[in-house]
């Protein structure tokens, strides 16, 4: 009772809530050093000021698009009968490269394609017969239409109407002429269509163009098995051409305004170990392509030399050279100070920074142009890389310890 008449008085009141709220700072402060000790003392490194070669690249990745792989397809369904060629082998456009016994599948579509030929052909011939008929009545036309222009005074109104009747009929023979042309050109594209669809039906598959066989992925005794609602195909061999490879990467909105056709790149595939290639920018797309709000932009890259490693499809990255300077002195970024729109350095043994004059620069070095002199030893700030442990969680001991901080995510 004494000690709720105590909670009464105003003044008690006060004092009792400064106690509990020391406390609990105390309580707080025990568990939190308990937890995790973190050294707010900053590590000073050491670094020269160096003179080389520095390039600023924009990084991104893509595939490889071709390789200079040309894939030889059938439409057919059959038992693969005989193939004709080995890995390695050169041939020719139209060379027979397997035959395919075809089973009642394969007979009815090419029995249906060439019956299609047929129609285009017949269409076709049709058409061009027409094409005479009507190139006969447009000769007319125009001589009638002569005629009526060197004789026609245009002077009544008979000789008016005469001259337009003339005019006109010229004009709609000629129209139906070269309407009657333009479709000859399209039955010409159909008729060419449907042969190639009966060629794809044929049991004898043939290269399409000249070239190294590079694979043969059926053999004897195979059987192949395509849609024919769907008109699909199957892949049976792979002719490979001479010609450097070409990737496609894709480069972010805040990037792209820096590529430019002829710049050179650095690619390297996961695939093929230790191996630097060197390529050129062909392509740019700057249409793009969106998703989920990202823009990006495809760019072409072709390979300055060709390599049987390089296969389609591939992920590769590559470094496109923005700009490059040889024989130039740089620093680590990490090491570049701002101060008050100034670029500075701290350099080694002067209580106060330096100013400086910079010029390119990426993520991982900066050219100094003037402000220091190669050799000059200049310090790189940089966190603890101890201190930052905990006892809550054993995985956190595998994360990174230090990190350097400098301009534009310098790391």
């Amino acid at each position: 009772m004494k000690f709720m008449k105590l909670l009464k008085n105003k003044k008690v009141k006060i004092v009792f809530g400064i106690i509990l709220l020391v406390g609990g700072y105390l309580l707080y402060r025990h568990y939190s050093d308990k937890n995790q000790t973190v050294s707010e003392e900053q590590i000073n490194i050491p670094v020269e000021v160096k003179r080389g070669n520095i390039k600023e690249t924009v990084s991104a990745s893509g595939q490889i698009e071709t390789a200079n792989y040309l894939a030889v397809t059938t439409s057919v369904n059959g038992i693969v009968k005989k193939v004709f060629v080995s890995e390695g082998d050169v041939v020719t456009k139209g060379q027979s490269i397997m035959e395919i016994t075809l089973n009642s599948d394969g007979e009815e579509s090419r029995a249906s394609a060439w019956a299609s030929y047929l129609s285009a052909k017949s269409s076709l011939e049709s058409a061009k017969n027409q094409l005479i008929t009507l190139e006969t009545a447009l000769i007319n036309a125009e001589e009638d239409f002569e005629d009526e222009k060197e004789q026609n005074s245009y002077q009544t109104h008979d000789e008016r109407i005469a001259y337009t009747l003339a005019e006109n009929a010229w004009e709609v023979a000629k129209f139906n002429y070269d309407s009657q042309e333009d479709s000859i050109a399209q039955k010409q594209i159909a008729l060419n269509k449907a042969w190639l669809t009966y060629q794809a039906q044929s049991p004898t598959i043939v290269a399409p163009s000249s070239g190294t066989i590079a694979n043969i992925v059926v053999v004897e005794g195979m059987e192949i098995t395509n849609s024919l609602s769907e008109r699909t195909s199957s892949t049976v061999a792979s002719i490979r051409n001479e010609g450097s490879p070409i990737a496609s990467v894709n480069i972010s909105e805040v990037d792209i305004n820096k590529i430019e056709v002829g710049q050179k790149a650095e690619l390297t595939l996961n695939s093929i170990k230790d191996t630097i290639f060197t390529g050129m920018v062909v392509g740019i797309d700057k249409i793009g392509v969106s998703s989920s709000g990202v823009s990006n932009y495809p760019v072409i890259i072709k390979f300055d030399e060709n390599s049987d490693e390089v296969l389609p499809n591939m992920g590769v990255d590559a470094d496109i050279i923005i700009q490059e300077k040889e024989n130039v002195l740089y620093v680590p970024s990490a090491a570049i100070l701002s101060m008050r729109g100034n670029t500075m350095l701290r350099v080694n043994g002067q209580e106060r920074p330096v100013q400086v004059e910079t010029g390119i620069s990426t993520n991982d070095y900066t050219e100094i142009i003037s402000g220091v002199e190669e050799g000059t030893e200049i310090l790189m700030t940089t966190l603890p890389t101890n201190g930052f442990t905990s006892t809550s969680d054993s995985n956190e001991q595998d994360r990174p310890r230090g990190v350097f901080f400098g301009p534009g995510g310098g790391r």
